[in-house]
């Protein structure tokens, strides 16, 4: 894709729509914003030189997500800290991505653990729990079709993985720093993790959590006085798995000695059980870092601006989590 292409395709429908947008003058530009974890939607940058807005486009398979957000954004930008919605695109703008919603530029930062992060996490986990059981949200989503705790993590996870494996061998000309053997791992791999969840007597009753279900620190914005703002709820569900927010948010601290102080802190917001699933989520979670990532860097070879980019980061990732989760979960790629 041209990237180049694109921001003027959104920079001319921007300047068409200035009023409705709050933008002024005949400068507006538009950014592409490189999205480290995958390309399913598009996002820029808009700005006048004085006004900033951010808009993010969706493909049509992942269109209902975003109109799933719009409908609730009011409501998650006054108790859960979502940016706030300024407009609704409803016509084609970018090739391929005919839907899109445009909120607020917010000035803030990805969450790092460089960032003395404690005064926000502790934040954040309470503002979870308040997610996880809220019956406004239950109220205004339509439930899906009820299912497990296994059947949450099989579609968060072992679809996921299935998917990326497709991708990965379709390309597989591209990834001469893995082996064949490894990919036949990958699909033993699954497999187990399948069979362990639907075997653990904490999987099986039915999901009910209201889950973010994307809660990396990417998705968490902090400015400098530790005011957060939480974005990307195009993957919330009233159906799901509270330790799958739970076990991706936490994943930078699991392992380090913080973590015996927020396994305790978790236990006592989530309970024995939700934990007791969380350990399964960490395990998928660095699986995800094995196997993802890499479908990731066949895909960035369609983004030549990102391209270089995205697959050094990609092939970094993999080469440090492959030999990591073997030597905590043991097994051979």
């Amino acid at each position: 894709m041209d990237l180049q292409l694109t921001e003027k395709l959104v920079s001319e429908w921007a300047k068409e729509n200035s009023r409705l947008l709050g933008l002024k003058g005949a400068n507006i530009e538009a950014k592409y914003i490189w999205n480290p974890g995958g390309f399913v939607n598009q996002s820029y940058r808009l700005s006048d030189g004085d006004m900033f807005l951010h808009v993010k486009f969706a493909r049509e398979d992942r269109a209902a997500c975003l109109k799933q957000w719009a409908g609730i954004s009011g409501y998650l930008t006054e108790n859960y800290n979502a940016p706030r919605l300024v407009h609704e695109v409803t016509e084609p703008v970018v090739p391929g991505f005919h839907y899109g919603l445009v909120f607020e530029y917010l000035n803030g930062k990805p969450l790092s653990p460089d960032s003395n992060p404690e005064p926000v996490v502790d934040k954040v986990l309470h503002l979870l729990k308040q997610l996880h059981r809220d019956e406004q949200i239950r109220h205004v989503i339509a439930d899906g079709e009820a299912h497990t705790y296994s059947e949450a993590f099989a579609e968060e996870y072992i679809t996921r993985f299935e998917e990326d494996l497709e991708t990965i061998r379709s390309g597989r000309h591209m990834l001469d720093f893995v082996e064949d053997r490894t990919l036949d791992w990958f699909d033993a791999e699954i497999e187990s993790l399948r069979e362990t969840v639907s075997e653990m007597a904490c999987f099986q009753n039915q999901a009910i959590d209201i889950v973010h279900n994307d809660l990396n620190w990417q998705n968490i914005l902090v400015n400098d006085e530790y005011h957060f703002w939480i974005i990307d709820w195009d993957d919330l569900s009233v159906s799901g798995d509270a330790a799958m927010d739970y076990s991706v948010f936490l994943w930078p601290l699991y392992g380090t000695k913080e973590w015996p102080a927020y396994k305790e802190q978790l236990i006592r917001l989530a309970g024995e059980e939700t934990f007791e699933r969380m350990e399964l989520y960490f395990r998928a979670k660095l699986l995800d870092d094995v196997i993802d990532v890499l479908a990731d860097y066949v895909e960035a070879e369609s983004m030549p601006d990102v391209k270089e980019a995205a697959q050094k980061r990609a092939k970094e990732i993999h080469l440090r989590a492959y030999p990591e989760y073997i030597r905590r979960y043991g097994g051979r790629g």
